[in-house]
């Protein structure tokens, strides 16, 4: 299940009181080796030390087409899921890297998390592999 990330929480609330959510021109997905949690915890963002090549992907623009259209999850609330693939580099790194979640961020470095959630299933990216996440792959949900 995806969530929302504390940042995503607080700039909601502030925009119920006049506060304008400040809607970036793109947004970025990272990979993680654990939970990066709500808070967007330092230190589970796949680093360069790892996987040298590593660096956030773009989701594409206009976003109005890099995600599907809201729809009815079966466990109730809504998802949306990518609607292309993203494709990252090669891990290029001397060992595989093992990636369990992904985030969306604001920004390519730095920036602000808006959700994150677990892959289908933790993947292993091996030395000269690619991580690819064809459409639907990275699937979130709003309860």
């Amino acid at each position: 299940m995806s969530a929302a990330s504390d940042y995503l929480e607080q700039a909601l609330c502030e925009h119920f009181r006049g506060t304008q959510l400040p809607l970036p021109s793109n947004f970025f997905v990272a990979l993680h080796t654990s939970d990066p949690s709500d808070a967007a915890t330092a230190g589970t963002e796949v680093n360069t030390t790892d996987w040298p090549a590593y660096a956030r992907q773009t989701v594409g623009t206009p976003l109005s087409s890099a995600w599907t259209a809201s729809a009815s999850e079966a466990g109730g609330g809504k998802q949306i899921t990518n609607a292309n693939t993203i494709n990252f580099p090669a891990n290029n790194g001397a060992a595989s890297v093992q990636v369990t979640h992904f985030s969306i961020w604001d920004a390519a470095t730095g920036g602000n998390m808006w959700s994150h959630a677990a892959l289908t299933a933790p993947k292993t990216i091996d030395p000269t592999d690619i991580f690819s996440a064809i459409p639907g792959a990275l699937r979130l949900i709003v309860r």
